[in-house]
């Protein structure tokens, strides 16, 4: 049964449902109640599934760390293969994170996840489309972004990656002079050749890069309350609200995507499914609403995506209009769904709620229960949620 607050909604599937990670039974589970929920309020239900790779991520990370230490191995005796082997990873980890090629999931054990989208048609003519999504998977404990380790997730992960490319560097010189290029002097210091002294930089990478492999990959599912059931739940009642007010041109998709957590699968899924939809509309995802200061994601920094200046801007008016103060940020770390779209050129942006240090909360963690989250939070993005759509609606009908 659905409550007044919005987090009896997340207590209902944390009770009832636990922990769902991507292609699991849980996670379907969830999809389901979802999908009846919106049955209420919508003119139509359409439930995708589709294949996902629920430990690719982790097989991603295993295979640059493991790439590192046997190019660091390989350059003691065969540097020209411990450059092929670097550059491999670093490829492997660049085209994987930072042009969204699924280059590892063809080799990774498949599953199959839910999309679930509902859709209000409005009064008038559809002159633009609006959806608010959030995802309804859980992810895997990863220590590493305890709080006291948090902050610094950033440097390890950029000291591996300097490691590496000084190790590439390294290992292309070293097999140039083998190979008799004599404009590479080989002196040696104490006995030993410069190239082999430097070698420090990419064994201290080598240990940021290991620390970071043990204390990410796990198989500890999380309950994920806050990430991402916050989302779904303020999802939910915006579907409510709106089949009691229609827009008058703005036909609303409220979707709970399936997968975020093993690189956003479901948001890719639908954007590769419905690219005139995506094309021709605002996306408003939604992350971890529950606890801290509600801020615009314009930036994903770890994959190197930009999310849309004007839908930014869009939603800072309407925050305004409500009286509420909501101020762009830039993640260090992370990707959230916005992502799919913002790849392929259209405009999207997310609702992330953050710490007072710009972090992000109980993020994979086993207390990211709703016993930390706050109803006064969820209200306020919703709050938001309601002033976009009318913003939008009405700038549509000037």
């Amino acid at each position: 049964m659905e409550g007044d607050q919005l987090l009896d909604f997340v207590v209902e599937i944390c009770d009832t449902v636990g922990p769902r990670p991507p292609g699991s039974e849980a996670e379907a589970k969830a999809a389901e109640i979802i999908a009846e929920r919106l049955r209420n309020y919508c003119d139509e239900i359409v439930v995708e599934e589709f294949v996902t790779c629920p430990r690719v991520l982790q097989a991603l990370i295993d295979f640059v760390v493991y790439s590192y230490v046997i190019a660091f191995v390989l350059y003691l005796f065969f540097p020209y293969l411990s450059a092929i082997f670097v550059i491999n990873g670093i490829l492997v980890f660049y085209l994987t994170r930072f042009r969204g090629k699924e280059i590892l999931d063809k080799f990774a054990k498949k599953a199959r996840s839910q999309n679930i989208i509902g859709k209000i048609k409005p009064t008038g003519d559809v002159k633009r489309y609006v959806v608010f999504s959030g995802h309804h998977d859980s992810a895997y404990m990863m220590p590493l972004f305890q709080p006291k380790y948090l902050r610094y997730v950033p440097l390890i992960q950029n000291m591996g990656v300097v490691g590496a490319i000084s190790l590439f560097i390294l290992s292309t010189l070293k097999s140039l002079v083998i190979l008799g290029v004599k404009s590479l002097d080989w002196r040696p210091v104490f006995g030993i050749s410069i190239y082999d002294l430097l070698l420090i930089i990419p064994l201290i990478g080598l240990f940021f890069a290991v620390f970071f492999k043990l204390n990410i990959v796990t198989k500890v599912p999380v309950m994920g309350a806050n990430d991402n059931l916050s989302a779904v739940a303020v999802v939910l009642r915006l579907a409510k609200v709106v089949s009691q007010s229609r827009p008058r041109n703005v036909e609303v998709f409220f979707v709970s995507f399936g997968s975020e957590e093993p690189g956003l699968k479901g948001s890719r899924r639908f954007v590769e499914m419905h690219p005139d939809i995506a094309r021709n509309a605002y996306v408003i995802n939604m992350e971890m609403l529950g606890a801290g200061e509600l801020f615009v994601d314009v930036e994903e920094k770890s994959i190197g995506v930009k999310h849309s200046k004007k839908l930014a801007m869009l939603v800072r008016e309407a925050a305004e209009r409500v009286g509420l103060k909501v101020e762009y940020v830039s993640l260090p770390y992370g990707d959230t769904d916005a992502a799919s779209f913002s790849r392929k050129g259209f405009d999207a942006v997310t609702l992330i709620a953050l710490s007072s240090k710009l972090e992000l909360v109980k993020w994979h963690l086993p207390d990211d229960v709703p016993e930390n989250m706050s109803e006064e939070n969820l209200q306020r993005a919703l709050k938001l949620c309601k002033a976009i759509l009318e913003v939008i609606d009405e700038k549509l009908g000037e």
